[in-house]
């Protein structure tokens, strides 16, 4: 009989069925939004999936972390399950955010090579993670019509780096949308896909700057590791990719070309489109490399082992910094705040009270003081908000 897992996610999303699945085929597995949990405050959501646990007999728990802070430390802690697993796909902008976080879990689960480091040089028994899509097939019927495909979120970097290469006489297909525009469907996606001979990746983060709590708004950009060379991998494109250091760990120059400039990117597209035994020689390298890669007995297998220890190695923090106490505190509180309700929410100060115990008195000062105003603030705003 398999042991029982539930997978926490903030909310429905189209990568979500491939962490289920992969998940399923080792454990009985259940999953829950914490968007569909309205009308609950932060107690009450705990309390909720707490329920679920114990009627369920769930022993691990698995948290989706990325850009939503009310799973959090705290929150991971008032979880009772015997394992706890942090599950991150875009680790690079809340690195330092999540590496709190993870204290309160056995494993931590990543979607990027180097995060896996990252995480593991702080201690934490890492492993990475491909979830962005189920394994995909290849139709070897499909022609080959469009010379070279993007798609994704449209920056003014990225339209720049685009209009040069199109300018240089490559025939381009551009499917990329601007930020809060919703892409193309999943099917209408993967069809472009296995019509498109190179598929074009571009690694810089998408923000004007660094989103983080080390060095927020002193960098312009990081090169990140995507997924959209797995995509084209398994159903048979070649990808040309801009420089990331996580794709550099998985990949050679003979699977996955890459590019720091629009020059080189243009000049490595010429010389794949103008020699079809090059061409096809990334591509058969390319998919050889992400079904070994991506297979999910090699993939998961590592994973489930770790997750079976009966010991882990959990990280002890010195301390829970200032900001990242700030951030939880007000995420506790303003979680289904409105004037309704603003009784309940002073019965959270109880837990904001419990976060900040060991602190000095600078610290608790700042931090109810804040939490005050924000209930206040947002107890108005929030209500007019709902009504509107």
């Amino acid at each position: 009989m398999k042991n029982k897992v539930l997978i926490i996610f903030k909310y429905p999303h189209v990568w979500n069925k491939a962490g289920i699945d992969k998940f399923s085929n080792y454990y009985d597995t259940e999953f829950l939004y914490i968007s569909n949990l309205k009308n609950k405050n932060f107690t009450e959501i705990v309390n909720h999936i707490n329920n679920l646990i114990k009627s369920k007999s769930i022993e691990i728990v698995v948290f989706d972390v990325d850009y939503f802070k009310f799973i959090n430390f705290f929150f991971i802690e008032k979880i009772n399950s015997k394992k706890k697993i942090l599950l991150t796909g875009d680790d690079i902008g809340l690195h330092e955010f999540h590496s709190v976080t993870a204290s309160a879990c056995d494993i931590v689960l990543t979607h990027c090579p180097l995060s896996v480091l990252k995480y593991r040089e702080k201690g934490y028994d890492a492993h990475f993670f491909y979830c962005e899509y189920n394994k995909l097939i290849k139709n070897n019927e499909v022609k080959k019509e469009i010379d070279v495909l993007f798609y994704g979120h449209l920056t003014s970097d990225r339209k720049n780096f685009l209009d040069y290469i199109a300018k240089e006489g490559i025939s381009l297909t551009n499917v990329g949308h601007e930020e809060e525009v919703v892409g193309l469907s999943k099917d209408e996606l993967l069809n472009l896909v296995s019509k498109s001979k190179i598929i074009i990746q571009l690694s810089k983060t998408r923000t004007t700057s660094v989103l983080n709590y080390a060095s927020e708004s002193v960098f312009k950009f990081y090169y990140q590791f995507k997924g959209r060379m797995i995509v084209a991998g398994y159903l048979g494109s070649a990808c040309v990719a801009e420089y990331a250091p996580g794709t550099e760990l998985l990949f050679s120059e003979d699977e996955l070309p890459t590019f720091f400039t629009k020059e080189e990117c243009v000049k490595i597209l010429k010389k794949l489109l103008e020699d079809d035994e090059l061409l096809a020689k990334h591509t058969k390298k390319l998919n050889l490399r992400i079904n070994d890669l991506c297979d999910d007995k090699k993939n998961f297998e590592p994973i489930y082992n770790a997750i079976e220890k009966s010991n882990h190695k959990k990280v002890e923090l010195i301390k829970i910094p200032y900001w990242y106490l700030r951030i939880a505190a007000k995420y506790i509180l303003l979680r289904n705040i409105k004037l309704s309700n603003l009784i309940k929410t002073i019965f959270q100060f109880k837990i904001i009270f419990s976060i900040i115990k060991d602190s000095n008195f600078l610290i608790k000062f700042s931090i109810i003081s804040e939490a005050i105003v924000n209930a206040l603030w947002y107890s108005f705003i929030l209500t007019f908000k709902s009504k509107k």
